[in-house]
């Protein structure tokens, strides 16, 4: 799933004064030796991911980012709109999870898929070094499952220079499975980052793997 907010599209964006629109497509490929997810190893083994993007000048974005994982293929359709002013960024959007086959629920593989499906609402500010995360989730979980998505997740984070940590919190509903974990990053160079990241608490005992889960990646842009 998509790890983090799409950076500001375009510096001022909002606060300048109009220009000729201006409108860019990108692309990622990233390579990484497991999928984490919110400090949590979803599978073990290597796994490939890329996006497609749409930025426009006006701070306007829209894409797709796609995984292979165990639950057969994934990908995700997002949209926003982010920009800067001087020191402040921030971004909002939606974003939709969708799965081709999948979920935890014992029923056939066609129900499984949509069973698995979410959505949620988010928003990401920042200053200078820091920044904050919201991820809400929005509407039903599955394809009109009547099952509301109220599980939602923050972060606090920091970079200096290569180096940055990052603070998660997942607030489930309707479960006590709550936890709090964080992550240790380092950019060896550009595109290469390793990660440390461990679950240091959580409201029942034994409900995660307290194992520290150590991830390298790289990333091209296109």
């Amino acid at each position: 799933m998509k790890k983090t907010l799409i950076a500001a599209a375009v510096a001022g964006a909002g606060f300048a004064a109009p220009t000729a629109a201006v409108a860019e497509v990108s692309a990622t490929l990233d390579i990484a030796s497991q999928y984490l997810w919110r400090g949590q190893q979803l599978f073990s083994g290597g796994t490939v991911s890329g996006s497609l993007d749409y930025e426009h000048d006006s701070g306007l974005y829209a894409g797709v980012w796609t995984s292979s994982e165990s639950f057969g293929i994934e990908y995700d359709l997002y949209a926003g709109f982010a920009g800067e002013a001087g020191d402040f960024s921030y971004d909002i959007g939606v974003i939709d999870y969708r799965y081709s086959d999948g979920g935890t629920e014992r029923q056939a593989p066609a129900d499984r898929a949509s069973r698995a499906n979410f959505t949620e609402a988010y928003l990401g500010l920042g200053y200078m070094d820091f920044g904050f995360e919201a991820y809400i989730g929005v509407g039903d979980t599955g394809n009109n499952s009547g099952d509301k998505n109220k599980n939602n997740y923050f972060t606090l984070s920091y970079s200096y220079d290569k180096f940055g940590v990052l603070v998660g919190y997942a607030d489930f509903d309707e479960s006590e499975a709550n936890y709090t974990h964080v992550d240790l990053s380092y950019e060896v160079y550009d595109g290469l980052v390793f990660t440390l990241s461990q679950i240091v608490d959580e409201d029942t005992s034994d409900t995660y793997s307290k194992e520290t889960q150590f991830v390298v990646g790289y990333s091209f842009t296109f």
